[in-house]
């Protein structure tokens, strides 16, 4: 995560060989302000919107106004390329208890992951710009991010079959560039928690490569980490306040 005015430095090399524990408590550089953008990143069920919601408090306690963006992906131009995928069956709507979600499993199909990466993209960015941009210049917001680019690399990580080998696609690149100069925080948890949580997770049989995959970024890119699964709530809130300067001493 970074404020917009300090960019976080580079951590890729300082804490590449920091380990999961220790990131937890490197905080970010900066002092809140109104245009900060925080980044939260993680499976669904992990509990970035709880941990959003405390920090909406204590930036209101400072005076800051702030907006919670979830960045899911707008589906504008990608709705017309999932339905092409739907007609050669590369995609299918699984539910579970009133909830659906979309598997997509482009492996061995190199045109239409293309097709697919660019309008995750396209339509990531005009989200960024509707979510992020517009509530943060012209508001003057503080912009707390439940959802990331880096939960968007990772869906494209696994929809390809690629994992981390993504990141070397012209989509990949552009999108790791946005989540390299905002950082952000994993909450995470096991897979029997995250079930637990969200029982339609159980139809996901990709939900272990999926932590694999947040782990690895975060590892790779310097991120901070915290298992809500082993962390009371209060903790993990003290914990995300710490790694985004919002202690409250």
């Amino acid at each position: 995560m970074a404020v917009d005015a300090h960019p976080m430095p580079s951590r890729d090399h300082r804490k590449a060989e920091t380990s999961a524990n220790e990131r937890s408590f490197l905080p970010r550089t900066g002092v809140p302000r109104p245009g900060s953008i925080y980044a939260i990143i993680g499976p669904d069920g992990a509990g970035k919107t709880t941990i959003a919601l405390d920090m909406v408090t204590r930036l209101l306690r400072r005076g800051i106004r702030t907006r919670i963006s979830w960045m899911r992906s707008p589906r504008i131009v990608t709705l017309a390329v999932i339905g092409v995928l739907r007609l050669a069956r590369l995609a299918k709507t699984v539910r579970l208890g009133g909830h659906d979600d979309v598997h997509i499993d482009l492996r061995g199909h190199p045109v239409l992951l293309h097709l697919y990466a660019w309008s995750i993209t396209f339509d990531y960015f005009l989200g960024y710009f509707g979510k992020v941009t517009v509530p943060r210049r012209f508001l003057r917001r503080a912009i707390i991010c439940d959802r990331f680019a880096w939960d968007t690399l990772v869906d494209l990580g696994l929809t390809s079959g690629l994992d981390e080998g993504f990141l070397d696609m012209p989509q990949g690149q552009i999108l790791l560039s946005l989540a390299k100069k905002h950082g952000g925080l994993l909450v995470t948890a096991s897979p029997e928690e995250l079930v637990r949580r969200k029982p339609i997770l159980s139809l996901d049989p990709r939900l272990p490569r999926r932590l694999r995959l947040y782990h690895e970024f975060a590892r790779r890119f310097g991120l901070g980490t915290i298992d809500s699964g082993n962390t009371p709530e209060s903790v993990s809130f003290a914990q995300a306040a710490e790694y985004f300067g919002l202690s409250e001493d």
